[in-house]
């Protein structure tokens, strides 16, 4: 009895063991989550981040083991030219879109509603194109007009994946606003995993995406 209670002892605990392995990815994704969180404070850094996320991101899902902190401060500053531009171009459209929403419900006009509902759908269809925007252009070398097209292309061709991405930011945002034990219960996993968690799940789709089409990787 001993000596099988010995033996489990080790293979729980051995380096290469998957339970290690397993828990030594979530620790990973935990560190990756806190540094985004910190690099999007300034708020202008937001597609520095981003991109830094998953260039992280696409390194852990190819290799055992990484130091994510050295890789993520070195994908920051790899990043930091078009990261900057990306984030400008989305808090902008996002902002615009907000600001729309935010006027026209308080307007009294009857085509108040009309904007509402271009507001949201453009709002939907920008989110759908940054899903892929970022991701592509932590892998290849594009500009920023290819990224976008190809990005619009992408949503579009690949909908179904596109559809469900976005139904689950979606679902998140209003299980969020459920009640506020949802809203606590989800505010802290988001600030603990959250995010990492969900771009980890978002690179498996992109990897397959990708593997499909004939463009020029990064170094």
């Amino acid at each position: 009895m001993g000596n099988k209670t010995e033996k489990l002892v080790k293979t729980i605990f051995a380096v290469d063991n998957v339970f290690v392995r397993a828990c030594e990815r979530i620790l990973d994704l935990v560190v990756l989550n806190l540094l985004f969180l910190l690099t999007c404070l300034p708020v202008l850094t937001i597609g520095i981040a981003k991109m830094s996320l998953y260039q992280v991101l696409f390194d852990l899902k190819r290799q055992k083991r990484l130091p994510v902190i050295a890789s993520y401060l070195q994908a920051l500053k790899r990043h930091a030219k078009q990261g900057f531009k990306l984030g400008l171009m989305e808090l902008v459209l996002v902002g615009f879109c907000l600001l729309d929403l935010v006027l026209a419900h308080h307007h009294p006009l009857s085509g108040a509603r009309l904007i509402q509902v271009m507001a949201i759908a453009m709002l939907i269809l920008a989110t759908g194109i940054f899903l892929y925007v970022y991701p592509m252009a932590t892998r290849f070398e594009m500009s920023i007009k290819a990224l976008f097209k190809t990005g619009f292309l992408f949503a579009g061709l690949h909908f179904p994946w596109t559809f469900l991405m976005l139904g689950i930011i979606i679902f998140l945002m209003t299980l969020l606003y459920t009640t506020s034990l949802t809203f606590l219960l989800g505010l802290s996993l988001l600030v603990v995993i959250g995010f990492s968690c969900l771009g980890y799940g978002q690179i498996i789709v992109m990897e397959r995406i990708f593997q499909k089409y004939p463009l020029e990787g990064k170094n």
